[in-house]
């Protein structure tokens, strides 16, 4: 009798048949909370993307959020003639137009005095444009808001449930001194997922992710491989090209103005690190 009690199924079902039940349901379950995760990072865009366009910097908080926005604005300047840069710091030029763009006109203020290019995203008047920016896109649907973003991350606990369920089936396991070799891989995957599942969400809806697609097929001219001349473009559109393609466009185009604002990028490409890219989205979808 106590024979048969030491030899019994933990939880009255045999290892081989929880391990293959387990598997599967952590499969569903996977599946079904990527499903959801996406559902909830397409809330639907409710402005055309020809809107996007008309502010090429928010064309670049999109991409690649507020360092690559400033970067845009930069470059607009640049082009513009209302900025110079000299190892690492940005002094602006002459006097902006009253109905120019906010962005340039908050990054020109503050380099009044001059200003390192890294200071600028931390400057208050900048700060305050950004923020907006940040608003008109979630309210547009093209950026998630944090709201929608927490609800994404805690589809992770459909996953937590499956984890916990293995940890006590593991547990029960050992305490009769059982094999829970595969178990335990099992358990591991699904941590992993549950992990990244409660701790990323993306950063861009999925009209966001559609809507630089669309724009990068549309304005492929200003890809740095066909090396653009920013000037011909103009302001709009050279912000636009460092937006869409990140600030390898302007270190093709404009390479003198893109090692003066970033000297120490400029050793890195010469000791052959990795460049200037556009700025990441954080999708972690």
């Amino acid at each position: 009798m106590a024979l048969a009690a030491a030899t019994a199924d933990a939880w009255g079902i045999s290892a081989p048949s929880f391990l293959s039940a387990y598997v599967l349901i952590a499969v569903a379950i996977g599946v079904g909370s990527r499903r959801a995760r996406r559902a909830l990072a397409d809330p639907g865009a409710t402005g055309p993307v020809s809107d996007l366009t008309t502010r090429p910097h928010d064309v670049a908080h999109l991409a690649g959020g507020s360092e690559l926005a400033v970067w845009s604005a930069l470059c607009a300047l640049h082009v513009r003639g209302r900025i110079t840069a000299t190892d690492g710091s940005v002094q602006a030029i002459g006097r902006m137009d009253a109905d120019a763009d906010p962005l340039e006109r908050a990054v020109h203020a503050t380099a009044t005095t001059g200003a390192g290019r890294r200071r600028l995203l931390f400057h208050r008047s900048v700060q305050t444009v950004l923020s907006a920016t940040e608003e008109r896109l979630v309210a547009a649907g093209f950026l998630l808001s944090e709201d929608r973003r927490r609800r994404i991350r805690r589809v992770g606990l459909w996953m937590l449930a499956v984890a916990l369920v293995g940890l006590g089936r593991v547990l029960a396991e050992i305490s009769q001194a059982r094999p829970v070799g595969p178990l335990l891989a099992a358990l591991a995957a699904v941590t992993v997922v549950a992990l990244a599942q409660l701790t990323l969400a993306p950063r861009r809806s999925r009209s966001g992710d559609r809507a630089l697609a669309a724009l990068r097929v549309e304005h492929r001219a200003l890809a740095p491989e066909h090396a653009p001349d920013l000037r011909a473009h103009g302001p709009t559109g050279a912000a636009l090209g460092i937006g869409l393609f990140g600030t390898g466009a302007l270190a093709t185009a404009a390479p003198g103005f893109a090692r003066a604002v970033d000297p120490r990028d400029a050793r890195r490409r010469r000791t052959g690190a990795t460049g200037l890219a556009v700025g990441g989205g954080g999708d972690g979808g």
